[in-house]
């Protein structure tokens, strides 16, 4: 038989029912959120009503900027674009809003959604091997983790002269 689970919270502590107070809301909710690191009053509420202006610059993000001008490129030169989706929901979602994005912009584009159980998690070699013998100059990944090194392929890669093989050496943990 399957153990249930059960969430084990840090009883209330003062301060969350003082910014609970504050925030008209359950001393529950409070300590949730002071658990999660929001502990003013300012930033819980922008927290449980966020809104674009607390986002920050896409142009923060590392390669974000390099990868736009890539995208930039093939989007201009009429390069066949591959969106490298995942299977997830958060994958499937990615894909399908950089693929209606590129369309509207003018991209020739396609998407790929690997085969989760004979394919495994991440971009692999094959997969990019088979987009570029299809046409594929440029690959973008949707929303796959870095946790291995990137799969360089020389024959997507050097399309473009801004593309280097220390890019496809990164990792990084989501």
């Amino acid at each position: 038989m399957q153990q249930i689970k059960r969430w084990t919270i840090v009883p209330p502590s003062a301060a969350a029912a003082e910014l609970a107070s504050c925030l008209k809301t359950s001393p529950l909710i409070a300590q949730i959120l002071l658990n999660r690191g929001v502990a003013t009053p300012a930033d819980c509420s922008a927290f449980l009503a966020p809104s674009l202006h607390h986002l920050h610059q896409p142009s923060l993000l590392p390669g974000v900027v390099r990868a736009a001008e890539r995208i930039n490129h093939a989007i201009a030169n009429k390069e066949k674009i591959v969106i490298y989706g995942d299977y997830d929901v958060d994958g499937i979602t990615a894909t399908a809003i950089l693929w209606h994005a590129i369309t509207l912009l003018g991209g020739q584009v396609d998407y790929y959604i690997p085969k989760r159980l004979e394919e495994g998690y991440g971009l692999n070699s094959e997969a990019l091997k088979q987009l570029a013998d299809q046409g594929a100059k440029a690959v973008i990944p949707s929303t796959m983790s870095r946790r291995r090194p990137i799969p360089y392929n020389k024959a997507i890669c050097t399309t473009w002269k801004g593309c280097s093989t220390k890019a496809s050496a990164a990792t990084t943990s989501r």
